[in-house]
């Protein structure tokens, strides 16, 4: 079957045949005697998506001398190991390119049992092992034959991972393999971001329908008000027992039963009774179940990404929650504006209650489930019985609140909340009562700063994973504050007045989102996942929602009423104020962090200098 596959790591090709006869040899587990040609075809299609490479000159040791003469003369020590050295996909349930720096130096030290700095065909024969959990593990128990492949099995992981051609996988190699796995984004980001795209814009939808809906039958701005605070609430309430369901039942649950809650919401707008006190209960009822629909498809999209991210593209992986999150409220007003003008208000609840139910569904077909399975004896108590979820949550809260690094990021996290939900009581209210913006004017000022983040996401999610991935000792936290610190003068400089025009208050609008853009917003989540343990990242989770939702309250109560009883310019210099306050809060709290990583950075550094 002279079918090719390309091989882009070093522009050759190899046939499907030989690929075949390879897996034939070295690896039956993967079910391939026996089996018709079709299965040939998997194996390509699966060879060819997980982007795993053996090369041809593998095949012969005279061919591999050959050309590791060749290239030596201009690959030399690590670099030579980062392009040459390469992951075999059957070392793939090992979750090797997950594990941080620390875990995977002591894996490779586990595997390195004469303690020389390399890991040799023999000592490889365990990672075969632990690698295929149906092999039987005692050696001494298995026919010649199959002690003959698990040898062969062995002897071609070190040929895979050996970049100098020593027939051993030194320290360096391994990680170079690792990390070439490990940088690549998986692509099972884009249904997630599907699925996030229609649930922000669905929340976007809202924002210019329901106040004419409400008025329509009689509600009150204050009835208006608890309205759309009980979406908050209902977020609030149900963060943590989200993350709890998540971590019980799986993340693909929640892709899949958040977007239902959230159609049912979106259902009974649509369906509310005309009566002022049935339609006001109805509302409540509605967007609090919007709420819960939204607090659980955050719960499975955040684990989701955080099981299929790894520390070299983290930032890159995450990158989807915040393009979604902007592309709904971009797209959201003006799309559920132009249904209301056309086919009446209740429409647009109708259509998103039909792509929340689509996204269901295809999260049901389309999405795997990433949640792994726990080892043995996690999840119990100190006096070593099961802990309830309610237990597990508290104590791992309590753990949590007690590092500096998570403080300091909840209090980013609040501010961002109070910031973003005092922008009606402030920002709004001074360009229309102030400035002489219509709405329409307003609406524009807001699609450019969206437009302007959506312009910066990705370049900055790609050079904050390089920037951790070129030197281990640098931490996103030192992006984070100076992020603060620009979006903070920035506002400042809108509340004192400086420029009381329309296109300076606009640029100086704009100027604050693309600081959080560029430095605050990408780093976040991933700074979040980077300071915990993988047992507490769903609980991390969601107190970084509960932080941000609690500060939407907080700043649309706390600085509304600043803003009604001193004035909205003094109100903005509030909100400048707290965003300086957080950035020094946060800039105290880990910089303890910042110091600790750079000593064990040096200390590893130490250690492989004497290991060598």
């Amino acid at each position: 079957v002279d079918v090719n596959v390309n091989d882009n790591s070093n522009r050759e090709t190899i046939t499907i045949t030989t690929m075949f006869q390879r897996y034939w040899a070295l690896s039956p587990r993967f079910g391939c005697r026996g089996h018709p040609l079709p299965t040939v075809y998997k194996l390509a299609a699966r060879f060819r998506c997980e982007g795993d490479v053996v090369r041809d000159r593998r095949l012969d040791s005279g061919s591999h001398s050959q050309r590791h003469a060749t290239s030596s003369s201009n690959i030399t020590g690590t670099d030579e190991a980062k392009n040459n050295s390469l992951l075999p996909s059957s070392l793939s349930s090992l979750n090797l390119k997950y594990m941080e720096q620390d875990e995977l130096r002591a894996r490779f030290d586990a595997y390195d049992k004469n303690s020389d700095g390399s890991i040799c065909a023999k000592e490889a024969i365990q990672l075969v092992k632990d690698a295929d959990g149906h092999l039987i593990r005692d050696e001494g128990n298995i026919s010649e034959k199959n002690c003959a492949e698990l040898r062969a099995s062995a002897e071609a992981i070190v040929r895979s991972m050996d970049a100098n051609g020593d027939n051993r996988v030194e320290w360096s190699e391994f990680k170079a393999a690792v990390d070439r796995a490990a940088t690549p984004v998986s692509d099972r980001v884009y249904p997630i971001s599907g699925t996030m795209l229609i649930n922000f814009t669905g929340q976007g939808v809202m924002v210019p329908v329901l106040p004419f809906l409400a008025r329509g039958v009689g509600l009150s701005t204050s009835e208006l008000g608890m309205i759309t605070a009980s979406a908050a609430l209902a977020r609030i309430a149900s963060n943590v027992p989200a993350a709890l369901a998540a971590e019980r039942f799986g993340r693909r649950p929640m892709l899949v039963s958040g977007p239902v809650v959230g159609a049912l919401g979106m259902a009974g707008f649509a369906l509310a009774p005309t009566d002022p006190h049935l339609a006001f209960a109805s509302f409540c009822a509605s967007n609090a179940l919007c709420g819960v629909g939204s607090a659980m498809t955050m719960a499975g999209s955040g684990l989701y990404l955080t099981d299929i991210s790894t520390p070299l593209n983290r930032a890159r992986t995450m990158a989807p929650l915040t393009m979604a999150a902007l592309a709904g409220f971009m797209v959201g007003p003006p799309v559920g504006g132009f249904i209301a003008d056309a086919y009446g208000l209740q429409v647009p609840f109708y259509v998103t209650s039909g792509a929340l139910l689509l996204t269901a569904a295809s999260a049901l077909a389309f999405l795997p489930e990433t949640m792994r399975r726990r080892r043995k004896g996690e999840g119990k108590s100190a006096d070593n019985k099961p802990a309830t979820a309610a237990e597990s949550a508290v104590r791992q809260w309590r753990t949590m609140l007690k590092k500096s690094d998570i403080q300091g990021i909840s209090a980013v996290a609040f501010v961002n909340g109070a910031v973003q939900g005092s922008y009606a009581v402030t920002t709004i209210i001074y360009v229309s009562e102030t400035l002489g913006f219509s709405t329409s004017q307003a609406g524009m000022m807001f699609t450019a700063s969206v437009l302007a983040m959506a312009a910066v996401t990705k370049p900055a999610t790609d050079f904050s994973d390089r920037y951790v991935s070129v030197n281990p000792s640098n931490c996103r936290s030192s992006l984070i504050a100076p992020g603060l610190g620009i979006a903070a003068a920035a506002t400042a400089m809108r509340g004192l007045e400086v420029f009381p025009s329309a296109l300076p208050f606009t640029a100086l609008f704009v100027a604050s989102h693309l600081a959080n853009a560029l430095l605050v917003m990408p780093n976040m989540t991933p700074f979040l996942v980077d300071s915990t343990t993988e047992k507490q990242r769903a609980q991390a989770l969601a107190m970084r929602n509960m932080a941000q939702d609690t500060g939407v309250l907080s700043g649309a109560v706390i600085l509304g009423a600043v803003s009604q009883g001193v004035g909205v310019p003094e109100a903005i210099l509030c909100s400048a104020g707290v965003q300086a306050l957080a950035a020094i809060f946060f800039v105290a709290r880990t910089s303890e962090g910042r110091q600790k990583k750079g000593l064990l950075e040096r200390e590893k550094e130490c250690v492989t200098t004497k290991r060598e």
